[in-house]
């Protein structure tokens, strides 16, 4: 199954590109940002999936286990054991899809067509490039505006980052 998840993941999104297009027109959700929330999924998802199987495998499935001799049910083992262990993986996950979402551009050049509508990625792309004409000025203020919230983001979560990536170095 993870390896399927996996080849899932390797497919391209400009591969997704046309079945996508074609359910954004069915459902009528051209020109809104629901056609981004409907879409980015289909590629965040299997990255996600793929990365935290590799973290939840790490989790010794005897602490389950001895929360069940304990009396707990499969869903308080779960909260109580396994999420708590899992959070520097789902912390990592989250902002490895977050910056994945942030920085794509293809769908949201595509779907939508509104200036106030479009993410950072497009709409820098789209209203500071004229043909030859580049606004320097305008462009290099955006990136940074862009890089924000990525940057505010990993600083924040940074030990839960380090230990998530970390996690799966050293068995013991």
């Amino acid at each position: 199954m993870s390896t399927f998840i996996f080849i899932v993941y390797l497919v391209p999104t400009t591969l997704l590109f046309i079945p996508l297009a074609r359910i954004i027109a069915v459902l009528h959700l051209s020109n809104t940002l629901w056609s981004l929330i409907v879409t980015y999924p289909a590629f965040m998802v299997p990255f996600i999936t793929w990365m935290l199987t590799a973290y939840l495998s790490s989790i010794p499935r005897d602490l389950e286990e001895s929360a069940l001799v304990d009396g707990c049910t499969r869903l308080s083992a779960l909260w109580r054991i396994v999420l708590p262990l899992a959070r520097p993986g789902i912390v990592t996950a989250t902002l490895f899809a977050f910056t994945l979402a942030w920085s794509e551009f293809i769908y949201a050049l595509t779907f939508i067509s509104t200036t106030n509508l479009k993410t950072v990625t497009a709409g820098v792309v789209v209203d500071l490039i004229r043909g030859d004409i580049f606004y320097w000025g305008s462009l290099m203020a955006a990136a940074l505006v862009a890089s924000l919230p990525i940057v505010l983001l990993f600083s924040l979560f940074l030990d839960h980052y380090v230990s998530g990536l970390t996690a799966g170095a050293v068995k013991g």
